[in-house]
């Protein structure tokens, strides 16, 4: 991405500065002035503000070439500011404080039972604040994906919303808000598996099975913020006797359908994977059922977009998706095959378990980056603005 040097769009030039900071450090003055196309005085400027606040820092040197004084190289600063991150899910919440390099401090998890999750989210800060020894006024912002029980609509968007605005008011904090696969996505391309991909599909196999698109390292957003409902997708012409509709990818490849199949519909995710351990043959034949319904997303995926890759995750254990992608092979033709590759067609997350509140947690700095990432984020106008605060949200 090439910046601007005139003076009007310093903050445009701020987030440009930043962006490469967060992806590609540790980096020089110099690079990231070859990188943006902005003149040196400019990157010099803006670093200094970054410097002032303490979101970066200085890291170490390294020799640019063959001539001249070895570049100062640039990193986040680890423990200037923190995220916050909520994840509401059916029945339970996780939370967790992080760096806003992706790193955890503390983590927890709550059964919500019939208590408010604004209550339990209020708690559950003062709790993590607490246990990592970090002041309020160090949380650069919360961040919150809200799992949605059955299927992407816009009333559960806009209860998401409200849910939003009731959290920064209750917190005394700005927070983002995306869907939970948006939120994997944004890790992967700043820390995880795309830093260097310009286009790529998330799928998150969650309670439905949903999707984020980036094209030109950027989230697609639909209308009414709704978008990547791949799990609403008919992937079988077999219908449903009770409603006639067609077999969506949602009614075998969720983790809803997981939890019908083992006949224990209203247990937490983190139940769920207890009982798949202990009723291991029935979850590998849901494993075998899921195989084609996924397969024939993901090659609907691949025919329409022909991203660089697919990279899969979700709320199931290590080793059941390991035997998902397993069954998946071999993938169904598509023109995602032809030509060179640089990328494999489908990629495993890593660490599966802890990258969905990870992902979570990368929001705030992700929102930082551009205009267009601004709009997932919610400030209390009651709230003063930290120094960081200020420089990133503005």
């Amino acid at each position: 991405m090439k910046g601007s040097n005139s003076k009007q769009n310093k903050a445009i030039n701020l987030r440009l500065v930043l962006s490469e900071i967060v992806t590609c450090a540790p980096i020089s003055r110099v690079e990231i002035s070859r990188r943006t196309l902005l003149t040196k005085q400019t990157i010099t400027n803006l670093v200094e503000e970054l410097l002032a606040v303490e979101l970066i820092e200085e890291v170490g040197i390294k020799k640019e070439g063959s001539v001249g004084k070895p570049s100062k190289m640039l990193s986040l600063k680890a423990d200037t500011a923190f995220s916050v991150a909520f994840r509401v899910m059916p029945n339970e919440l996780n939370a967790g404080i992080y760096t806003l390099t992706g790193e955890q401090i503390f983590s927890l998890k709550k059964l919500l039972g019939h208590e408010d999750v604004i209550v339990v989210a209020k708690r559950c800060l003062d709790e993590l604040l607490v246990q990592a020894g970090i002041g309020h006024e160090q949380i650069l912002s919360a961040a919150l994906s809200v799992s949605q029980a059955d299927a992407q609509n816009l009333q559960d968007h806009q209860s998401a919303k409200a849910l939003q605005q009731a959290l920064s008011e209750q917190l005394q904090l700005p927070v983002a808000l995306e869907t939970t696969a948006a939120a994997c996505a944004a890790f992967h391309m700043l820390y995880g598996e795309a830093k260097q991909l310009h286009s790529f599909i998330y799928v998150h196999i969650g309670d439905v099975v949903e999707s984020a698109v980036v094209f030109d390292r950027k989230i697609m957003l639909g209308q009414n913020g709704l978008t990547g409902a791949i799990g609403d997708c008919f992937v079988t012409p077999e219908t449903d006797q009770a409603t006639g509709e067609l077999g969506r990818l949602n009614d075998f490849a969720s983790l809803n359908s997981l939890k019908q199949y083992l006949a224990q519909t209203d247990i937490s995710n983190w139940q769920l994977r207890e009982l798949c351990q202990e009723e291991l043959p029935t979850a590998e034949r849901w494993v075998e059922r899921a195989a084609e319904p996924l397969r024939i997303a993901i090659h609907t995926l691949e025919s329409l977009l022909n991203c660089q890759t697919i990279i899969l995750g979700g709320d199931l254990d290590d080793w059941l998706l390991d035997k998902l992608i397993t069954q998946l092979r071999p993938y169904i033709p598509s023109i995602a095959q032809y030509g060179q590759r640089d990328v494999m067609r489908l990629i495993k997350t890593p660490n599966v378990g802890v990258v969905s509140l990870k992902g979570v947690a990368t929001l705030p700095i992700h929102a930082a980056l551009s205009d267009e990432n601004m709009k997932t984020i919610l400030f209390n106008p009651l709230q003063l603005k930290s120094p960081v605060q200020q420089l990133l949200y503005g």
